[in-house]
């Protein structure tokens, strides 16, 4: 009889905990790179992986709520922390590139593309213990807010996986269950586990993009 896989949740960051502005100034006026710029791992595991995920988005809003704090001001929604949280993301030294044609996107080039609390859920294999790590959220830098955030659609793919774990194998979830149409972005009705995240809000207003 095959075993169920474990599943465990980690949260990781990587965010400036404080404004440096040019980096290259910020390092020949004695700044410590290091000191300035906060990267962790936090596991959470649990006989019952629901419980688990409960505890990893306890924690994972907890460093939101300290970032607010640091601002003094307060957290609001997942939505408005994307961008009131992009002081902690993105140090401001990216720099824009543009096509040879009016029709081609402008880019965004940066270091800091990687920046984020990222919420995670880990399958680990039975047999061979080998796990593979499945996003489900995040806040993370931005480079265009009018554009679609690629690491939205990484959550999802992430949380669609995530849930055909706990069915397939039988892991109970409790009523965190959410049916979720992506008819309007490309997609179908999916089953995933709820998250802050506001996915009737994103899908609205992508509507008619097909993402994925």
């Amino acid at each position: 009889m095959n075993k169920k896989p474990k599943i465990y949740y980690t949260v990781e960051t990587k965010f400036w905990r404080k404004e440096i502005g040019n980096k290259l100034d910020f390092l020949q006026c004695g700044g410590d790179i290091k000191d300035a710029y906060q990267r962790s791992v936090k596991e959470f595991v649990n006989e019952s992986p629901i419980i688990a995920r409960e505890k990893a988005f306890r924690y994972f809003q907890s460093i939101v709520d300290v970032l607010y704090e640091a601002k003094g001001k307060e957290f609001v929604s997942d939505e408005q922390a994307r961008i009131d949280l992009q002081a902690y993301l993105n140090s401001g030294n990216d720099f824009e590139l543009f096509g040879d044609r009016p029709q081609d996107q402008r880019t965004k080039i940066s270091d800091d593309v990687f920046n984020g609390i990222r919420v995670f859920a880990n399958i680990q294999d039975a047999k061979s213990k080998k796990s593979i790590a499945l996003q489900i959220h995040s806040i993370n830098y931005v480079d265009y807010f009018e554009r679609p955030d690629d690491e939205v659609i990484v959550s999802l793919k992430g949380l669609i996986e995530e849930c055909k774990q706990y069915e397939t194998h039988s892991y109970p979830y409790d009523k965190q269950l959410q049916f979720l149409s992506l008819h309007s972005i490309g997609g179908k009705v999916e089953s995933i586990l709820k998250t802050p995240f506001n996915w009737d809000f994103f899908t609205h207003k992508h509507t008619g993009k097909p993402l994925v």
